[in-house]
């Protein structure tokens, strides 16, 4: 028997351009006959392991859903279907994406481990995989209409017998303009010296991302934002910045002084928006929009407040916004006001006098409101975050092992 082991050296979670690292162990689990020496059984001979091969490679699966993307299939009558059984049992070339759902959308070039490996019972053998994630590629993605996945695929088989895969799940983030950055990051240091030379700079793909994000995010400019009513002026909504990482918290808030239309209650969701390309679209769906999807939501009473703030915490599992041939992914945060539509009881206020004066008072609100809702969605932008962090409360495994 082999066991093989797979553990990525870092974590599940990378940026696209970055080099990933996966350490592949094989051993021969079976018995040595030394250990039956002093048994009554008769002596065996050392079962040697042979393998005949190993390979792998990081692939990127595609699967749609067929009611909201329709992709044209190409006249192709050579094209083997990998997952069908036969082929699954019959065929013994390494083919990383057989039995996936989807389509293989991109893949590395396939490195070979070994060829010819012979184990002794006990023996280990150890590799270590180390390939850079195509940096043209979508992030890891889990939508409506669209599924991006990445995998980590081993390959390996004795000779003439059925290749067994081990696969590895993996998240990848992308940032958008993260390949000019580097490259301008990457440039050597003019030096005014002509006895020293010029060094390039040996920042890694990782320290610039993270320098490229936390610039866009942290510049703060606020902006005030009229919240208006078809009977008047509702409040204000001041946003402290347009750019957040995800995992970050985006905070806001609401000024209600000076109102004609009192706010009862109101509610913010984070929402984000597949747009699916006209040419891809089915029949039935040409004239729809974008497809909504609500991941958190944050809501307060806020009659006869002044004043009041918004916090709304952004999971850092969501995907940021990015744009591929079959959809387009955006943000949003979804407003709805609940506002009063008539005038309030007499003595709805909390703030009214009473007499004779006194340091407290007991305020019942009103059994019964007429209310009116209204929405309001304001676009943001999220971006990715650093992988380290994002990994450090990932449920994604990093290891996993068979035996053949």
């Amino acid at each position: 028997m082999i066991e093989v082991k797979a553990r990525m050296v870092r974590s599940a979670v990378y940026l696209a351009g970055e080099t990933l690292q996966c350490e592949i162990i094989f051993t021969n689990v079976n018995e040595d006959s030394t250990a039956l020496k002093n048994s009554k059984e008769e002596k065996k001979e050392p079962k040697v392991e042979r393998l005949a091969w190993a390979s792998v490679q990081i692939h990127c699966q595609c699967s749609v859903n067929s009611s909201r993307i329709v992709i044209p299939q190409k006249n192709d009558t050579s094209t083997v279907d990998l997952t069908s059984p036969v082929v699954l049992k019959s065929s013994t070339s390494f083919a990383p994406s057989r039995g996936e759902q989807g389509q293989c959308l991109m893949d590395t070039q396939p490195k070979i481990l070994f060829c010819d490996l012979e184990l002794a019972p006990g023996e280990s053998r150890t590799f270590l995989y180390s390939e850079i994630i195509p940096a043209d590629g979508p992030p890891s993605f889990k939508g409506y209409a669209v599924k991006y996945s990445y995998k980590v695929t081993l390959g390996t088989s004795r000779v003439n017998s059925q290749f067994k895969l081990l696969r590895l799940p993996l998240r990848v983030l992308t940032v958008r303009g993260l390949t000019e950055t580097e490259n301008f990051f990457g440039l050597p240091e003019q030096t005014s010296n002509p006895f020293l030379e010029n060094k390039a700079n040996n920042n890694s793909l990782l320290d610039i991302a993270v320098d490229y994000l936390t610039a866009v995010t942290s510049k703060r400019n606020s902006h005030v934002y009229n919240i208006v009513s078809n009977k008047g002026h509702v409040g204000k909504f001041c946003l402290f910045k347009s750019a957040y990482r995800i995992g970050e918290e985006i905070v806001g808030s609401f000024d209600f002084t000076d109102t004609l239309i009192p706010c009862v209650k109101y509610t913010v969701t984070l929402q984000s928006e597949e747009h699916i390309p006209e040419e891809y679209r089915p029949p039935h769906c040409k004239n729809s929009g974008a497809i909504y999807t609500s991941y958190c939501s944050v809501q307060e009473y806020c009659l006869h407040a002044k004043k009041t703030h918004l916090v709304l915490p952004v999971p850092v599992t969501v995907c940021p916004e990015f744009e591929s041939d079959l959809v387009c992914l955006k943000w949003r945060l979804h407003f709805e006001f609940v506002l009063a539509s008539g005038v309030l009881p007499a003595g709805a206020s909390p703030l009214q006098s009473t007499y004779p004066q006194l340091d407290t008072a007991t305020w019942q609100g009103p059994a019964d409101i007429e209310t009116e809702i209204m929405t309001w969605d304001f676009p943001v932008k999220l971006l990715a975050t650093n992988p380290l962090q994002a990994s450090s409360i990932s449920m994604i495994r990093t290891s996993n092992s068979m035996m053949f």
